[in-house]
């Protein structure tokens, strides 16, 4: 009769693999949350910085064209002569407004707008005549 030879086998356990699984997992959820929350603030602060540039970029060329321009914020887009421009779903402007810019580049208007971001509430007081604006996070 042949000897039969004793050999350790190393492997996982079916405890030690639901376990190595359950941490992957974990640490996996982890970082998406993190990733996504980042994502969303990115994604606020580029909407913002666009608005500033469409409200400032409207402004200039109604006064160097000498012709009224119109900015207009609806709940999913903003829009001028220019170009329209998507509002991302997670952020909401507290309503639609028109503002619009005489030849001189002012605008007509002391209104404010906000925009709720994931995150902040940021506010644009509109200064009457200057075209300028005021904002303030919350």
């Amino acid at each position: 009769m042949a000897k039969l030879s004793k050999q350790r086998l190393d492997a996982f356990t079916l405890l030690e693999s639901l376990l190595t699984l359950s941490v992957i997992t974990f640490i996996t959820l982890m970082i998406n949350g993190s990733v996504t929350h980042i994502f969303k603030d990115m994604e606020s602060k580029l909407f913002l910085m666009t608005f500033e540039q469409v409200y400032r970029e409207t402004q200039r060329l109604s006064a160097s064209q000498q012709i009224p321009q119109v900015v207009q914020i609806k709940h999913d887009k903003i829009s001028n002569s220019l170009g329209c421009y998507a509002i991302p779903e997670s952020i909401k402007p507290s309503k639609e407004l028109t503002i619009t810019f005489n030849e001189a580049g002012g605008n007509s208007s002391l209104e404010s707008l906000s925009f709720q971001t994931p995150t902040e509430t940021v506010t644009y007081q509109l200064h009457l005549g200057s075209g300028q604006y005021q904002k303030k996070r919350r």
